[in-house]
């Protein structure tokens, strides 16, 4: 029966058992008490059932009721139900509509007659008990009435509104078996099957004729003088033309847009692959719409977007979750009338308006973040997370509040993906990470693709590598470190291109600008780091919290983990360190050119400003750091007494900053590798390649540092043997790459002249570089070894063995410095030798003898250069050893230096006016003006720092290495020269590294290929006249 007057639908318990005994499955579930009254009599309503189909007979046809519940009338045994007025709203049922009709018919109806037609005479009428008036009593509060009716409209879908609840419930039952396997018990289990069929409404599998979202809708601003823009359709291949063809057909079906072929505004739509579909070939891709144009004509709206690793920092002490995805997110946001034609899109069927917030409008993203804090605002924060259309429910009592959800979600009609959906896990995926108990990790399928990526070969495609690698950099050590090249990279293609956008970057193949071994290397660093990627735990407020940083001469990095209380004070080998974020950052521009102790303040600051959400907390939390870092920011004239007035404004304002966190300092002496140690736990580190200072020391002092070349086990490599696996490799049938055998000596040599070494002969080759690096070579450059080598000896893979070898010297990691490019402008260049002479002081620390000063002396054009140990830094000294230079090369007209008292004076002015000669003095604070000599100054330092550390000496010893040194830069080749050294170059002199003597003369008078047709047009000229006219005067 159809009662408009009764308050809600009611089946009597007969019609239960007359379909139970035909073998129907009802779907029965319990109720808390509800008491309704009758006519006559109160009545507590204890069960609901959900009937799966109830049909009704009308003159137009039989009409279809799906999910149609009824509370059960317990004492009543007939063939009953009730149909109540909530339903009969729904089915468009209206008393002013009926009463609006009649009077149509005739303004004036004789009922009399009608009400005792089927009366017998005398017969007074009889309440029928299956239409009495239903009523609550005492009278409902207006929530709970709303909550009654709402009840029944949620469930009641007729055929008019083609919603399949009955799909959406098959998947929620699955969702209810996956939860018991997930560990849900058989109580949870029968609670969340009650919970899911009774919001069964809220949740949809495909588009329906459902109303947007309850909420403001979305109106957009044209900023002032916009004028409206109208994209030409694009082509599109046959499938995505049919895609846009159904998916079109299926918006305009259910109203979500309507064609509008008068627009003025149209934007074109782009086809985006789904995930699902390398799975599933059938799948859909999405359709979004290319708005770039609409958006710059917009004002975009204002939101605070909450940040997602703050935001997931909220999950400690969860154990269980639920996650919820929004069906269609964006397609179920109302859209302003007068903002839908501004984002109508056009495809090759016409012209279509939205009525829904599309995907891809700049408000999209605050508004639909604001309708999440309207609908679910007092939950969030406490029990509830929320990014966008995806949200997470972490409460303990999970079934209530999953309830709680549900119900605010029908308040505002928001629907949600029952495919999607999760309701009870101990892990769950959200926005790209896994979620558990233990901590965050990121999604396995996205590590996975990107591991699984090949080498790009576009700039469009190591952009979209390194933009995905980035989003997960707080689980990556050192990331900035290991992908530096990767970025180098982009900037080069940038510049080239004048743009970062993807489109533009994709036109440009990478071996066009210059991709090399080195950004190859960055490349599988980062995979490989992705592989070994480092799981963060949640926040344990009863944990302390410890922040490592380290800075280098290139990047910086910080380490935020949290120990078990009292952990703190045992040995870091014993300490429980469990991750909560990893920070790195690369020195560009003029950070790049801090100090030290300056780079490694910057590290604190930084580190606390961005993890303050991690570190702001009333424990505090420990620093471990050297403390004179501490002391540079809170007292910077007591490490710099000069320092200038930006500088220390600066340091003023790291130390404001610092000052509003609480911490202990736990001091850590610079040379011990706290950080390395941290690092080495979660896998991370072993692919450095520049450590920092404190790193190269630890490792340096658990290394017996001995010279290879005096080691007892070390065999000097001789023709002999060099013969021996020549002629092995040659029985071997190996490739002789071009080699030929000499006449003279019987080696196989390359035609260049290079004595060829095979491929397997491992150990020998790294015996001469041993020999072409260390020792009397001064432990040069990887370049300048590799061109020592090559003027001797040929094998394949030469330049990639220098390089790792030169990499893995532990006596030149404690000494490598960066390269220091100066400014550009003029200076004075030499054409040939002995033109031009610079000189400077270097300043030592006090050696045998009392010697603190090196006189340096170099040679403009071969870069020829003499070491002169001195007691002080004076002027006669200057002018003995310039005298001495002039006694045995010949007297300089051309001097330069810097205006130091040393050589600004009357003594060097004397001997000056004396020989005729010209003193050029550099500005002063300018050293790069004088920078030949400063750059020998650096490897003077360098080569005397690794000899030191290589033959065990003291630094008092230096002294007696400094002949050493000089002959070591004065006989490399150099790539300037081609290939010849200082020393040829200056004197014509063969001279030559270590590795001429082990081949016989003959050999070493073959001629090399010296490779100066890539030099430029001087060098060949002048070291063409320095081979062909010995006559000439030096």
């Amino acid at each position: 029966m159809l009662d408009t007057g009764a308050d809600t639908s009611l089946v009597a318990r007969g019609v239960l058992e007359a379909l139970t005994q035909m073998g129907k499955v009802l779907r029965v579930n319990p109720v808390a008490g509800i008491t309704l009254s009758p006519v006559g009599k109160e009545k507590i309503m204890t069960r609901i059932v959900t009937f799966d189909e109830v049909v009704l007979t009308t003159s137009a046809g039989p009409l279809m009721l799906r999910n149609l519940s009824f509370y059960v009338e317990e004492d009543n045994g007939s063939m009953e139900v009730i149909v109540g007025r909530p339903i009969m709203r729904l089915l468009g049922y209206s008393t002013d509509k009926l009463l609006v009709e009649a009077r149509k018919v005739r303004p004036d109806w004789e009922l009399g007659v009608a009400q005792s037609d089927n009366l017998e005479p005398g017969a007074a009428p009889a309440a029928t008990p299956g239409m009495r008036r239903l009523y609550a009593e005492p009278p409902m509060l207006p929530d709970e009435e709303d909550s009654v009716e709402r009840h029944e409209t949620r469930t009641a879908t007729p055929t008019m509104h083609p919603t399949n609840l009955t799909e959406v419930i098959q998947y929620l039952e699955k969702k209810v078996e996956i939860a018991s396997e997930m560990g849900l018990t058989l109580d949870g289990q029968a609670r969340l099957t009650t919970i899911l069929h009774v919001r069964a409404d809220s949740f949809r599998v495909d588009f329906g004729n459902d109303p947007p979202v309850r909420v403001a809708p979305m109106q957009v601003h044209l900023k002032a003088g916009a004028e409206p823009v109208r994209a030409q359709p694009r082509r599109y291949s046959p499938t995505d033309r049919e895609f846009l063809d159904r998916h079109t057909r299926a918006l305009l079906d259910h109203g979500l847009v309507y064609k509008n072929h008068r627009s003025r505004w149209a934007s074109a739509p782009r086809i985006v692959r789904k995930k699902e579909q390398d799975s599933d070939p059938t799948a859909d891709p999405r359709m979004t719409i290319d708005t770039r144009s609409v958006n710059e004509k917009t004002e975009p709206m204002p939101w605070p977007m909450p940040v997602l690793d703050v935001v997931i920092g909220e999950l400690e002490g969860a154990r269980f979750f639920f996650v919820l995805d929004w069906f269609r997110g964006y397609w179920q946001l109302p859209l302003h009338p007068d903002s839908q034609e501004l984002y109508s899109f056009v495809t090759h069927r016409g012209i279509y308006t939205p009525t829904r917030v599309p995907m891809g409008v700049t408000d999209a993203v605050a508004y639909c973040q604001g309708v999440v804090e309207e609908i679910f605002g007092d939950l969030l924060g406490h029990c509830m997370l929320a990014w966008l259309d995806d949200n997470i429910i972490t409460e303990e009592a999970l079934l209530d509040v999953l309830d709680q959800v549900l119900a605010r979600c029908e308040q505002y009609g928001l629907k949600l993906h029952a495919k999607k959906c999760t309701f009870f896990s101990t892990k769950v995926k959200w926005c790209g990470r896994i979620i558990s108990a233990d901590g965050v990790t990121h999604c396995p399928e996205r590590v996975q693709g990107l591991v699984e990526m090949q080498r790009p070969r576009t700039a469009g495609e190591l952009q979209q590598f390194v933009c995905a690698a980035n989003w997960m950099r707080q689980s990556l050590p050192e990331y900035s470190r290991i992908s530096a090249a990767l970025y180098e990279a982009l900037d080069r293609v940038a510049q080239v291109v004048g743009s970062r956008k993807k489109n533009q970057l994709s036109k440009v193949r990478l071996e066009d600008v210059n991709w090399g071994d080195a950004e190859v290397a960055s490349f599988e660093a980062v995979r490989t780091a992705l592989l070994k990627m480092v799981p963060l735990a949640h926040p344990n407020p009863t944990m302390d919290v410890c922040l490592y940083t380290d800075a280098s001469q290139d990047f910086w990095g910080a380490a935020v983990t949290q120990l078990p209380a009292g952990e703190a004070q045992r040995p870091l080998a014993e300490q429980d360190h469990r991750p909560l974020a990893f920070l790195s950052g690369r020195f560009v521009g003029a950070a790049s050119r801090w100090s030290t102790i300056k780079k490694e303040a910057y590290a604190i600051v930084e580190a606390t400003r961005r993890l303050e959400y991690l570190l702001l907390r009333p424990r505090g939390f420990r620093l471990y750091t050297d403390h004179r870092n501490l002391v540079y920011i809170f007292n910077p004239y007591a490490t710099d007494g000069t320092m200038a007035r930006y500088q220390a404004d600066k340091l003023q304002r790291w130390a404001l900053s610092l000052m509003s966190f609480q911490y202990i300092i736990d001091h850590v002496p610079g040379d011990v590798n706290v950080w390395g140690d941290l690092l080495s736990r979660w896998g991370a580190g072993q692919v450095r390649e520049d450590e920092h200072e404190a790193t190269r020391v630890a490792r340096l002092a658990v290394v017996e540092r001995v010279s290879p070349l005096e080691d007892p086990e070390f065999v000097w490599p001789s023709e002999t043997e060099i013969k021996a696996v020549q002629d092995a490799a040659r029985e071997a049938a190996q490739d002789l790459e071009g080699a030929q055998q000499t006449g003279e000596r019987e080696l196989m040599v390359m035609p260049s002249g290079q004595v060829w070494i095979p491929a397997d002969a491992e150990d020998l080759r790294q015996r001469l570089c041993v020999i072409a690096h260390t020792g009397a070579s001064g432990h040069r450059g990887a370049q300048t070894t590799q061109r020592a080598l090559e003027s001797v000896f040929y094998w394949k893979t030469l330049a990639v063995d220098v390089a790792a070898f030169v990499g893995e010297c532990l006596h030149c990691m404690a000494t490598a410095s960066g390269r220091i490019s100066r400014p550009f402008g003029e200076t004075l260049v030499a054409t040939k030798p002995n033109e031009i002479l610079h000189f400077d002081y270097l300043s030592m620390v006090e050696g045998d003898g009392g010697v603190k000063y090196v006189l340096v002396l170099k040679d403009g054009m071969s870069g020829y250069v003499e070491l002169v140990a001195c007691l002080q830094a004076t002027a006669d000294t200057a002018c003995q050893a310039l005298i001495d230079w002039f006694k045995r090369f010949g007297v300089v007209h051309q001097w330069v230096s810097d205006q130091g008292a040393h050589f600004r004076n009357q003594i060097v002015e004397r001997l000056q006016r004396a020989l005729g000669a010209q003193h050029h003095f550099v500005t002063a604070y300018t050293p790069w003006a004088n920078g030949t000599v400063e750059v020998v100054n650096r490897e003077v330092l360098k080569c005397m720092k690794a000899l030191l550390s290589e033959r065990r000496l003291a630094i008092r010893d230096w002294p007696a290495l400094l002949p050493v040194v000089q002959a070591a830069l004065n006989s490399m080749p150099a790539d300037r020269l081609g290939g010849k050294s200082p020393l040829t170059a200056f004197t014509a002199l063969p001279g030559g590294t270590q590795l001429t003597s082990i081949l016989h003369p003959a050999i070493l008078r073959r001629p090399l290929s010296t490779g100066l047709h890539r030099r430029s047009k001087n060098i060949w000229t002048v070291s063409a006249w320095l081979w062909t006219d010995s006559t000439r005067r030096w």
